[in-house]
């Protein structure tokens, strides 16, 4: 569901009222096949836990939370993971490849505003259905609206990630407001704080995924604020806070 400006109006003047446990991707938009062609799941021993994003034939990006334990930064071992590109379908069709290195931005503020770098075995096929996404230099404005997606569950109580990629839309705010939501004083440059409506924005299953902006990637999926589909902003890793780390870091 597309915002428009009365839509942004609102969202700025709504209070922090919560909502019941929603949230598939901003709307719940079915992805049309080609239409995100950066997009990518990770699955770990043949289950799939994240986002992904492609930005080179045999590199993708996701969240340091998820290649590791929960409190560490010691990713597991790369052979347990699979990126999937290509396909809106999260269970048929596309390409999957296996990961062949993991490596981790030492330079994170925070575990949450982490991220990882994934080599893939072997390159992925570019094609109208897969293809990169370049990396942004510098954060929208606020106000702007960003493209979000991914295949998170579409509520908290569900196991399983949602089957069809889903697209939607989410605003930028003042990071303050991510650190008002979750008692945080420190202000993180590494964070982009993404608000939206109730029942709308990212669930479990798509931490990792991407924000694109103009057709740039300016952000990944890093915390859930609250419970999914609540009027809570959610926490994005800023890509041009880590842009020059993960040029340096590509062959």
């Amino acid at each position: 569901m597309k915002f428009c400006c009365a839509f942004v109006i609102l969202l700025l003047g709504c209070s922090m009222v919560r909502a019941g446990p929603q949230g598939r991707i901003a709307g719940g938009e079915d992805a049309v096949l080609g239409q995100l062609p950066y997009q990518a799941a990770l699955s770990v021993g043949g289950s799939y836990n994240c986002g992904a994003v492609i930005i080179a034939e045999r590199y993708a990006l996701t969240a340091l939370t998820c290649v590791c334990s929960a409190g560490k930064d010691t990713a597991w071992p790369p052979q347990l993971f699979m990126v999937s590109a290509g396909t809106v379908d999260l269970y048929n069709g596309g390409q999957r490849i296996r990961v062949e290195e993991i490596t981790v931005n030492p330079n994170y503020n925070e575990l949450k505003t982490g991220i990882a770098l994934l080599r893939l075995s072997e390159p992925m096929v570019f094609n109208n259905d897969v293809s990169a996404v370049p990396l942004a230099t510098e954060n929208p404005p606020l106000g702007a609206l960003v493209d979000i997606s991914g295949w998170g569950r579409t509520k908290d109580s569900e196991t399983n990630m949602y089957r069809t990629l889903q697209v939607g839309y989410a605003v930028i705010e003042a990071e303050r407001q991510c650190r008002l939501a979750d008692d945080i004083i420190e202000a993180n440059n590494q964070v982009l704080c993404l608000g939206h409506q109730r029942r709308q924005g990212i669930c479990a299953g798509d931490i990792g995924g991407p924000a694109v902006y103009e057709g740039v990637l300016v952000g990944l999926a890093g915390e859930i604020l609250g419970e999914c589909g609540g009027m809570l902003p959610e926490r994005f890793i800023s890509i041009a806070a880590n842009r020059e780390w993960i040029l340096q870091n590509m062959e």
